[in-house]
């Protein structure tokens, strides 16, 4: 065999080696990125899961809108430092905030916590939406900006699948005569 033919081989070789060695690092970088994505969501889950997350999304949804009636409310709420009686708002923002950072730096996929997650970040922003504008005439123009990124990306979500994300090439369940039979049996007192 001649040099110059043993040389071509091992380059061929080498090429092969590192060509393997990078599509395993592909895959690993994949699964890195799959673990942390589950993470992420997972932590999200026990945040949303929380009887702190409850509490709060309560707080926003039955007690702000009668709160931001009252005259006294601009004046208090936009206090550098605001009170304890806004800590289950400051939580849900803050909450919905991180979770939009890590949509946005694709730590959890925009379409995942769009799809589990919209409604509670739709309703939630826009309950919040006067409130974060005194926020930030106060603090910053880019309070809560992540919160909002999330939100518009759940309004566009929305908009893409109006009737929901169920693939439309499977069939749809149905009650049938026994299982509604035995729901029913299921529901009833002993």
């Amino acid at each position: 065999m001649s040099l110059e033919l043993a040389s071509t081989l091992a380059s061929i070789g080498t090429f092969i080696v590192i060509t393997a060695t990078a599509a395993a690092a592909i895959v690993q970088l994949r699964h890195l990125r799959s673990s942390n994505q589950i993470a992420g969501l997972t932590e999200c889950c026990e945040v949303i899961a929380s009887q702190r997350f409850f509490a709060a999304r309560r707080y926003i949804e039955a007690e702000l809108p009668e709160l931001l009636k009252r005259p006294d409310f601009p004046v208090r709420f936009k206090a550098r430092v605001l009170d304890d009686e806004f800590e289950p708002l400051q939580f849900a923002a803050n909450f919905f905030e991180n979770m939009g950072a890590f949509v946005k730096y694709g730590i959890i996929d925009k379409d995942i916590a769009c799809d589990l997650r919209g409604g509670a970040v739709l309703r939630s922003w826009q309950v919040l939406l006067p409130a974060v504008r005194m926020r930030r005439e106060v603090v910053s123009p880019a309070l809560w900006e992540n919160f909002e990124y999330l939100a518009v990306l759940c309004e566009d979500f929305n908009v893409k699948h109006p009737a929901g994300t169920y693939p439309r090439s499977l069939r749809r369940m149905r009650a049938t005569r026994s299982c509604s039979a035995a729901l029913l049996s299921a529901a009833s007192p002993r």
